[in-house]
């Protein structure tokens, strides 16, 4: 029953404050010693108070209509399970944060203070039947325990590994390479391995890159842009390379204006220089990056629309122009012209496609060259032989050279589609999963896989660099040690380990690296842990996922 009861006033004075009333929902105490005095009423509203403040901090998932329709229900069923992009996306979000990747089932609050995504694999177990499920649940307590979030069907197959069977569905020849051999045969001659016509931005790349282009769409911020030719001819891999660098200043129309540009040829001549006067009024030299002084434009009276008129003249109707982020010089220049090469876009240390690395790093690591020294500002000319220089050096060697994302594209395309025996069953989901791996060491993230002896074949060469590593071990046992060590390491964003279960009804043992697992784990961390052989045909995956919350003992320390 619901009871009122007062707060007990220890004061006999008619003066004391009247008593609080407090709501509880209990029986009315037999004694008076259960009763709270008013200060002891307000320190536990601000406990409270400071509590929910800082739950609201604690990274958490929620699921919305999609991810509930993926729950088992009592007979082991989901009435839709997730896929496995769609788990995919979860775990890149919980790395990437808010941008390319966003979980269309759930939602992940305070993914900003997350520190580590964990995952852990474990192939062997079934939940089949309404029975499986209910032992499975009674069988794994931890997960109660713990208050994970009810088990999730995901699309994973029974056994992605298997030591018997092998796959030799795929026949698929990788482009790349392929192509590689073509365009090194065609070019034996001329020494170029790869053909500058393969270098070219497409259409599609020069949108995403933000490259003036002639649409309606921005028809209203094209005032004063011309195309370099009023025709153009078909490029071909004769056509002459000219690599362009601008030098801009900011100016009283709060934007930057063109203020210097250089053009050298494939031979580094230079073959166009000019400072420019802009149309207004300069505000900022921007000297430590332009290296433009008031005394080196004090008498030039070159406007933009001259040098607009000279490069339309110098430039022939297949001209293919070279530069670092060139659509930053071609806006300054106000011209339009389709044959592009980006030497930003071609070079990739990270294997981050959407990160971009400088012309100064890019120079000292393939070239040995030491350029934009010093405060003086940047030398167009030297910069635009720069750029120059490297797009030969790409030529000479391979399409992939230098690009660390398009090497991971590559050996993921070689591991999938070689003919040689891999111990994957299902080769088609394990492509999909694999694209989580793939994604994670595109990231700046540091991450560690640990797996199974019998599993390394399908995991081994894929993805060598740096920041993600794939080690391998004798036993379970060891697979957990590891991955529990790596895990410590809160350095490593990404932790996994993917192991077998050889007794289906030894769910005890799993129970006992479960516990393991998640002892390991660090406060704000999103864990995620994947049973293989769920529904009726054992087809499927149970999923489990939390986020592991630190103790509140030193704000009940404080009362």
């Amino acid at each position: 029953m619901t009871a009122k009861r007062k707060l007990t006033d220890k004061s006999s004075s008619p003066s004391a404050q009247p008593a609080i009333k407090h709501k509880r929902t209990c029986q009315q105490p037999k004694s008076t010693n259960d009763t709270l005095t008013e200060e002891e009423y307000l320190k536990l509203k601000t406990y409270l108070k400071e509590k929910k403040k800082i739950l609201k901090t604690f990274p958490r998932i929620l699921l919305n209509a999609r991810g509930h329709l993926s729950q088992l229900n009592e007979s082991g069923f989901s009435e839709c399970p997730l896929l496995p992009t769609d788990l995919n996306e979860l775990i890149l979000y919980s790395i990437y944060g808010p941008g390319k990747y966003v979980p269309k089932w759930s939602s992940l609050e305070m993914q900003c203070n997350l520190n580590q995504t964990c995952v852990l694999i474990i192939d062997g177990c079934e939940v089949k039947t309404k029975e499986d499920l209910s032992n499975f649940n009674s069988s794994l307590p931890m997960f109660s325990k713990y208050k994970f979030l009810p088990p999730i069907e995901v699309e994973l197959p029974p056994s992605w590994c298997s030591d018997n069977d092998t796959d030799t569905t795929t026949s698929i020849t990788d482009d790349i390479a392929s192509e590689s051999k073509l365009i090194e045969k065609e070019n034996v001659e001329k020494k170029e391995i790869c053909s500058r016509t393969r270098l070219l931005m497409s259409l599609n790349q020069m949108m995403i890159h933000n490259y003036p282009l002639p649409t309606n769409k921005r028809q209203f911020t094209m005032d004063g842009f011309r195309f370099t030719k009023s025709h153009y001819l078909p490029v071909t891999d004769d056509s002459p390379m000219f690599a362009i660098d601008c030098e801009m200043c900011y100016t009283s129309i709060g934007r930057n204006e063109l203020t210097r540009v250089s053009i050298v040829n494939e031979q580094l001549d230079v073959i166009y220089e000019s400072f420019v006067k802009p149309s207004n009024k300069i505000t900022n030299y921007l000297t430590v990056y332009s290296g433009i002084t008031a005394s080196k434009l004090k008498n030039v009276k070159t406007t933009l629309a001259d040098v607009q008129e000279d490069i339309i003249k110098l430039l022939t109707p297949d001209s293919i122009l070279i530069g670092q982020s060139l659509n930053c010089d071609l806006d300054a220049l106000k011209l339009f012209h389709p044959y592009i090469i980006d030497t930003s876009v071609i070079f990739n240390l990270n294997g981050n496609k959407g990160s971009k690395s400088k012309l100064k790093l890019l120079a000292k690591y393939f070239l040995d060259m030491n350029i934009q020294c010093g405060n003086l500002g940047h030398d167009s000319i030297e910069d635009s032989r720069a750029t120059m220089l490297l797009v030969q050096l790409k030529l000479c060697k391979s399409l992939t050279y230098g690009d660390a994302y398009l090497i991971g594209q590559k050996r993921l395309a070689e591991f999938v589609n070689k003919k040689t025996k891999i111990n994957v069953k299902h080769i088609e989901t394990f492509k999909k999963f694999l694209a989580l791996l793939q994604s994670v060491s595109e990231s700046s993230a540091k991450g560690k896989v640990h797996l199974k002896k019998n599993l390394m074949a399908a995991y081994d060469n894929i993805f060598s660099t740096s920041k993600l590593s794939i080690e391998e071990h004798s036993t379970n046992k060891l697979v957990l040690e590891s991955v529990c060590k790596s895990m410590e390491d809160t350095t490593n964003r990404f932790c996994m380990a993917h192991m077998q279960l050889k007794n289906k009804n030894n769910l005890d043992l799993v129970n006992r690296w479960c516990e393991k697992y998640w002892a390991a784990m660090s406060s704000f961390a999103l864990c995620a842990v994947l049973f293989t052989g769920c529904g009726a045909e054992g087809k499927n995956s149970v999923c489990l996922l939390n986020v592991k919350q630190p103790p509140l003992n030193n704000l009940q320390d404080k009362f």
